[in-house]
């Protein structure tokens, strides 16, 4: 019988499916539910009492054993510090310890309770990593819990050195009454320090067999996606499906045109985007949240992370394979693998790209004139005027999303998605612009614009040497917060949620030395677009003014829900 303590069995069961069998083990009552499962779950376990000779001792069993991994585990308190000597000492002898700390629940340290200290952390950098377990309470908490001890063991296989899992605890805590372990989710790791892609048999069995495969890119350099080209139109001559947003820059491949689905959200709000069997996920953020919440809800059986840093990224909560590559080589090994399924995977194939020609009901409206003049049908007015030569820059939130929908041109896209913050839209545009002397156009929201004012605070805008366009939509408010549920409830939403203002960018780009123009409806749009548009070596600044209230009624009618890509 196992302890009835969920983050233990998960650690418990994880810990065996990783293949270490020894651990070593002193004494002590806030980790006797840890001690119990290990020696239910059959390792061979060594008891030790002193924490300080145990650490050492467990060394001396890696030296033995040729270098596996072993587990140390011990009670709260001062006995984690005991540990310190051993870990710093398989660091730097690259030894896989599994440093296990029994704790007390976080919202008791420091406050006087016996064996309690800050635990996390403890060996600072002298070990690859260190995380520190919830208590789940739910699926979304035992999800957590999960990846937490799947990224410490990746790290120790990955790096051969030792990791901290901290595992707080609440009483009561002596309950033994589960039969058996769960069957926790294992994330294999695959790679080498080389980054050349290598596949298990496992994999290529898995390749072959998936009738719907789907790789999904995200967030990418021009360079990058050019890198990878060749080898995704092989990959789509095969049936393979392949999914990206704008700030993939898939777009600036012209011989990937018509190789790609870039309209996946329509086909997901329609309820016509079939879950797929296997999803490969290569580069950086995903901007849309339907796609998040669909592969969550519909998860695929295999899901493979390509990672070139070796860091696991399970954004759909389903990751089966963590995969050390860089990009475009995982991608020319996989498009030398044989599949057995290459006619069911065209079928799959020719059924997405069918439904993705389909139009939605906005767009429709749009292209019809039936749309007031709102930020969308401003963006969608605009767009065709953006010539081959500009390289684009877009601001979060609103405008990252609403591009994804409508863009469809070639220029390079380039968005700050690390954190997805809305400051520094405006300075990482003018660096770009600075130091690739090309002709920058940022899109961008008003209070992205007016955080980043300082942007245009220098010497380089006033000598420029290439065309920097910056074209803001001022609604006077942050309009994505009128599409969060339940929001619309409170009334402080507008004034002190969605920050509403009467601020304009006039003053602040006439003081910088840049033109400035301006725009209240579409007709006055499209006669400034030529004149802001034109190829002088100036910085130009058009404001677009619409009204916000116009923006969240356009949304409503049309069921053009942002929050759904979020």
């Amino acid at each position: 019988m196992f302890s009835e303590k969920r983050n233990i069995q998960q650690l418990t069961s994880l810990i065996v499916k990783y293949g270490i069998t020894e651990a070593v083990i002193c004494p002590g009552s806030r980790n006797s539910a840890i001690v119990h499962n290990l020696k239910a779950a059959k390792l061979k376990c060594y008891e030790i009492t002193d924490e300080r000779s145990a650490g050492f001792f467990a060394i001396g069993l890696m030296e033995a054993n040729g270098g596996k991994p072993v587990a140390i585990c011990v009670t709260s308190g001062s006995a984690v510090l005991n540990l310190a000597p051993a870990v710093c000492e398989a660091f730097y002898r690259n030894l896989p310890l599994l440093a296990i700390t029994a704790d007390r629940p976080e919202r008791w340290i420091g406050q006087m309770d016996g064996q309690t200290m800050p635990q996390p952390n403890a060996f600072g950098n002298m070990v690859a990593k260190c995380v520190s377990l919830p208590e789940p309470t739910d699926e979304e908490t035992a999800w957590y819990c999960n990846r937490l001890i799947n990224e410490a063991l990746i790290e120790q296989k990955k790096t051969n050195r030792p990791v901290h899992i901290n595992v707080p605890i609440t009483e009561p805590m002596f309950s033994f009454n589960e039969a058996c372990l769960p069957d926790e989710r294992l994330i294999s790791f695959v790679g080498n320090s080389n980054l050349e892609c290598e596949f298990t048999d496992k994999m290529k069995d898995v390749w072959r067999k998936a009738e719907k495969a789907i790789i999904i890119i995200g967030q990418m350099l021009p360079k990058e996606m050019e890198q990878c080209s060749y080898y995704l139109k092989v990959l789509y001559g095969k049936g393979s499906i392949i999914i990206a947003d704008n700030l993939s820059n898939i777009h600036t491949v012209k011989e990937l045109n018509g190789c790609y689905i870039g309209n996946f959200d329509e086909m997901i709000a329609r309820n016509t985007f079939e879950t797929p069997e296997l999803v490969i996920t290569i580069g950086g953020h995903i901007v849309s949240k339907r796609l998040k919440q669909f592969l969550r809800k519909n998860a695929p059986k295999h899901h493979w992370h390509i990672s070139n840093v070796g860091e696991l990224a399970d954004l759909f909560m389903c990751c089966t394979d963590l995969i050390y590559s860089i990009p475009a080589s995982f991608l020319h090994t996989l498009s030398l693998l044989d599949s057995g399924n290459d006619s069911k995977r065209k079928d799959y194939q020719n059924r997405m790209q069918a439904e993705s020609c389909k139009t939605t009901d906005i767009k429709n409206s749009i292209m019809n004139g039936n749309l007031e003049f709102c930020d969308i049908k401003a963006l969608h007015t605009f767009l065709p005027h953006i010539n081959a030569d500009w390289h684009i820059h877009v601001a979060n939130s609103s405008m990252v999303r609403s591009l994804q929908s409508f863009f469809c041109g070639n220029n390079p896209v380039h968005c700050n998605r690390g954190v997805n913050g809305i400051e520094g839209s405006s300075s990482a545009a003018v660096g770009y612009w600075v130091a690739s002397c090309t002709p920058t156009l940022l899109l961008t929201g008003d209070l992205s614009f007016f955080y980043d004012k300082n942007a245009l605070w220098n010497n380089y805008v006033k000598a420029p040497q290439s065309p920097l366009r910056i074209l803001i939509f001022n609604n006077g408010c942050g309009q994505i917060f009128h599409h969060l549920p339940g929001l619309e409830h409170s009334p402080y939403l507008h004034e002190s949620i969605a920050a509403s203002h009467t601020t304009t960018a006039e003053g602040i780009a006439l003081e910088c030395g840049a033109q400035y123009l301006s725009a209240n409806n579409e007709n006055e749009l499209i006669s400034l677009i030529p004149t802001f548009m034109s190829p002088s070596k100036d910085v130009k600044v058009l404001e677009v003014f619409t009204d916000s209230a116009i923006d969240e009624k356009e949304f409503k009618q049309y069921g053009y829900n942002l929050i759904n890509q979020m």
